[in-house]
């Protein structure tokens, strides 16, 4: 992975607990706690305004994920109900050597569970709940890197 790619996993991580949830009728009643439990969660896209040089060529783009390695495709959230966020490498692992399980931290909601909080006590990342049904997860977060001031909207799927 690339270092801006490696830094993007870490603020995905970050930003997937502070959440900031809009109604949704597909919900059928479910708690939020209920729907972001309820599996695992795969990114689906990736999208950053303004566009960044991914993989280094000089072409920025704003959609991404088209351009992670198969093995980064694969890896999963999963939100226990203990409050335990565990990030997997899924199937496939870049490095055959890489542990399985590649960080566990902490969530939970906040702000009327339109944010989630993820991340020790005292050091959680906040990240705004767009949407979250029985099939799909979109967060947003933004964050500065070299001077600049991006905005990441994630979405995962089941």
């Amino acid at each position: 992975m690339t270092n801006f790619t490696k830094r993007a996993v870490l603020v995905i991580l970050a930003v997937a607990v502070i959440v900031g949830c809009k109604k949704d009728d597909k919900n059928n009643g479910s708690s939020k706690t209920q729907l972001i439990t309820s599996g695992n969660w795969k990114v689906t896209s990736d999208y950053y305004d303004p566009a960044v040089d991914w993989d280094g060529d000089g072409h920025t783009e704003n959609e991404v994920f088209s351009l992670y390695s198969a093995c980064d495709k694969d890896d999963i959230l999963v939100f226990k109900t203990d409050g335990s966020l565990t990030f997997d490498e899924g199937a496939s692992k870049c490095d055959p050597s890489d542990p399985q399980v590649i960080e566990t931290t902490s969530w939970k909601f906040s702000n009327n569970e339109t944010v989630l909080l993820v991340g020790p006590s005292g050091s959680e990342t906040s990240v705004q709940l767009l949407e979250l049904s029985s099939t799909t997860l979109k967060i947003k977060v933004p964050f500065t890197a070299q001077g600049v001031n991006y905005t990441e909207t994630t979405t995962y799927s089941h």
